[in-house]
């Protein structure tokens, strides 16, 4: 069951992620903040924007070692 709840946390955290990247047409978080440090984007709102996709990003990478860990258990 942890599992499953793990398994379904990563996937509403991986589509809130896709929904802030795909607004700015790029594929990852560091992509993002390349194009506010270019100028390419606007540094506000965006700026915020990349700190909330950074911030899942991580979340991601918790999930992540979190279902390791339980699947090592099985």
């Amino acid at each position: 069951m942890e599992a499953i709840n793990i398994i379904s946390e990563y996937t509403r955290v991986k589509e809130e992620l896709y929904e802030i990247l795909s607004a700015y047409k790029v594929s990852s978080v560091d992509e993002l903040l390349n194009k506010i440090k270019s100028g390419e984007l606007p540094e506000h709102p965006t700026y915020e924007d990349y700190l909330e996709a950074k911030s899942l990003y991580e979340d991601l990478k918790e999930l992540r070692k979190k279902l390791y860990e339980v699947l090592e258990r099985l």
